[in-house]
């Protein structure tokens, strides 16, 4: 099985957009992967002196399933007049194509013409939410479809975990890289070994495991080892609220990486509303925005019962019979008294 990689060029002296209309495109992570792949001596330097090369043991070295990297301006316009300009003509023979934050309108021309080179599967990872856009995904399955190409866009890449039987499970498979997969050995109450099975795309399961190793069952590994490993890798993925999520895409790949510790029944539910912050804090989950619209239609409905049954109500007595939060039921009131439909008079609510 052959790989062939799109990526974008590596930006040098800091090279910037010139205007508004233009668009950068990053190349750390293709770097992490592509290091990952092919073994590449020094790409990961997580541990510093510390460095056992926890990597060496695995000798998966796939340099030779590689056909190819073809790398792309790492700045260009939102929208390109002749994006088929790009294109090499020639594109190597490869099984799997892997391309890695690139111009979606690059992206869509290759895809026209990926089974011409022998192409069966194509994985596009989103570390980020606006990488590819949710139309132009919707054009690249369709072309695939229509060319019987498997397709999956993994947010983020270490989500990858397609259906068995599928060319894209058996790429995860070889190439050991998707979904983390992590077997551990015991010793008694001790993790006496911690085997990667499969790794983040980017190899952070195994700095991961590393730390694993040694380490008590009834020790805080959920967030004084994955969680801390991870941010000290560190993980690439987005910090941004992802609405199609409900998420961001760093915890994503934190849960995941959590899911190694299932056959300790280490992985108690997190804290309702809480997620581990990029340094390591836990704080409250932003709502997502559809439900926060949701919960302040709600919040209307509630206040305009009440009133309608009562006639004037208590914004206490709201929270306290309604059991709605503070921020969607101050929201509704804002709305209602813009809408002209409520006034408030001192701490009492009343119908206009």
């Amino acid at each position: 099985m052959r790989i062939l990689i799109f990526r974008s060029e590596r930006r040098t002296g800091g090279e910037k957009p010139k205007n508004v209309y233009a668009q950068e495109f990053t190349s750390p992570y293709a770097e992490k992967v592509i290091g990952n792949l092919v073994a590449e001596e020094g790409f990961c330097s997580a541990c510093g002196p510390d460095c056992n090369a926890c990597r060496t043991p695995y000798n998966r070295k796939f340099g030779k399933n590689i056909a190819g990297v073809i790398a792309f301006p790492p700045i260009l316009p939102y929208l390109l007049e002749k994006p088929r300009d790009y294109v090499p003509r020639d594109i190597p023979a490869h099984d799997i194509l892997l391309a890695i934050n690139i111009h979606e309108q690059i992206l869509i021309e290759i895809l026209k013409s990926c089974g011409d080179a022998g192409a069966r599967g194509v994985v596009v990872p989103l570390e980020a939410g606006d990488w590819v856009s949710g139309t132009a995904r919707s054009e690249a399955r369709a072309i695939c479809e229509e060319n019987d190409v498997e397709i999956c866009f993994p947010k983020p890449f270490c989500s990858f975990d397609p259906p068995s039987g599928t060319v894209l499970a058996e790429f995860r498979r070889r190439f050991h890289i998707g979904k983390p997969e992590v077997e551990l050995e015991l010793r008694g109450d001790t993790i006496e070994r911690a085997y990667v099975n499969v790794s983040a795309a980017c190899g952070a399961t195994y700095y991961v495991a590393r730390w694993l190793a040694g380490k008590r069952v009834d020790d805080d590994l959920k967030y004084q080892v994955i969680s801390k490993r991870l941010h000290s890798y560190p993980c690439t993925a987005s910090m941004k609220w992802d609405d199609e999520l409900g998420d961001t895409p760093l915890h994503v790949a934190g849960q995941a990486h959590y899911e190694i510790l299932a056959p300790l029944r280490e992985t108690a539910p997190e804290e309702p509303g809480m997620v581990m912050s990029p340094v390591g804090r836990m704080v409250l989950k932003p709502v997502p925005v559809q439900e926060n619209i949701e919960n302040v239609e709600r919040a209307k409905r509630a206040i305009l019962e009440e009133l309608r049954r009562k006639g004037t109500v208590s914004l206490a007595g709201l929270k306290r019979e309604r059991k709605i939060t503070p921020a969607a039921m101050h929201s509704a009131l804002l709305i209602l008294k813009q809408e002209g439909k409520i006034r408030t008079e001192g701490p009492k609510i009343v119908k206009v």
